[in-house]
């Protein structure tokens, strides 16, 4: 008891000796600069490190990519934990969390800033499966509880009217389970086809109808062999399904968030060609709301777009 006594005594004098650290004038400029940005999943971590390097002290910015732990769980993260500003998140997670009644009193506060790349799913199969409706009660992998894959899976099979049974692999451990007939259907994100040695005289891409349930979800999109190059052939296009990922934030977290996330929306359109991907991410997306952080870097954006043609036009009359 007598080491422990002082050892105490010596923590706590440290512990009050770092206090006015966070008083700082500088320590408080960090903070208030300081995006923490969230990739619920590892899928999406190399988008996250994209937009941090891209748009890193831009407007004296700094942004933190950070790992969640799945796309349910960083809806709620987003909305609960000081750190996280703004998440990546497919648009689809938040019509499952509403429908599953998880939102509670988040409903309406999640609202986006950018859009980012459609996230298009593909549902692979036995070249004897020819139907949808086919795959009623048999086995089909679509992810663990809570990642993208498991609300795609969820929302699509239940609008189309097909109860299945779940295997709990994603991705390429979705394809292998369907490889090794430990499963009947795999439902991956398109993009993991483009490396994926799926065979080609054994399993084929079905169609996958748009529900009409879920038409403010999804939108309807073709899989071409760019996608898919060893399951679709030349001019044999797939008609699929895709939900948009973006960058949502939570509204409500004061005005100091506010500030940054104008900042970093400002920053995100402004170097938005050098993100390279693939998608006007200033656009609208139908039937969610932009936040408002996002809407003011688009008319201060606009505005020295117009601004900046007339100064050009008055040197050139100087001259």
């Amino acid at each position: 008891m007598g080491v422990i006594k002082p050892l105490f005594a010596l923590c706590l004098a440290a512990g009050l000796a770092v206090g006015p650290v966070h008083a700082d004038p500088r320590t408080a400029k960090l903070n208030a600069n300081t995006i923490g940005l969230l990739a619920p999943e590892y899928q999406w971590l190399p988008q996250t490190v994209s937009i941090a390097t891209t748009v890193q002290h831009e407007d004296g910015l700094r942004v933190l990519p950070i790992l969640g732990a799945g796309t349910l769980q960083s809806v709620s993260d987003l909305a609960q934990l000081d750190s996280i500003d703004a998440a990546l998140l497919t648009l689809d997670t938040l019509t499952y969390a509403k429908a599953q009644g998880l939102l509670g009193g988040m409903e309406g506060k999640i609202t986006y800033l950018a859009r980012l790349q459609p996230v298009t799913w593909a549902l692979v199969v036995p070249k004897t499966t020819t139907t949808v409706a086919a795959l009623a009660n048999k086995r089909i992998a679509t992810g663990p509880t809570g990642t993208a894959g498991f609300v795609a899976g969820e929302l699509l099979f239940n609008a189309l009217e097909v109860p299945f049974s779940r295997v709990p692999k994603q991705g390429a451990e979705a394809l292998s389970k369907l490889d090794k007939g430990a499963a009947d259907a795999a439902l991956v994100d398109a993009s993991t086809l483009r490396t994926a040695k799926v065979d080609s005289a054994r399993f084929h891409i079905l169609p996958l109808p748009l529900p009409a349930a879920l038409t403010s979800t999804y939108s309807q999109i073709i899989l071409t062999t760019v996608e898919a190059p060893t399951l679709i052939a030349k001019d044999g296009d797939v008609e699929t399904v895709s939900s948009a990922l973006a960058v949502l934030v939570f509204t409500g977290k004061g005005k100091a968030q506010q500030e940054r996330l104008r900042r970093f929306s400002e920053a995100l359109f402004r170097n938005a060609s050098a993100l390279k991907l693939n998608n006007n991410i200033a656009a609208d997306i139908p039937g969610w709301t932009r936040h408002q952080a996002s809407a003011e870097a688009l008319k201060t954006l606009a505005a020295q777009a117009r601004i900046e043609p007339e100064n050009q036009l008055q040197q050139g009359d100087g001259q």
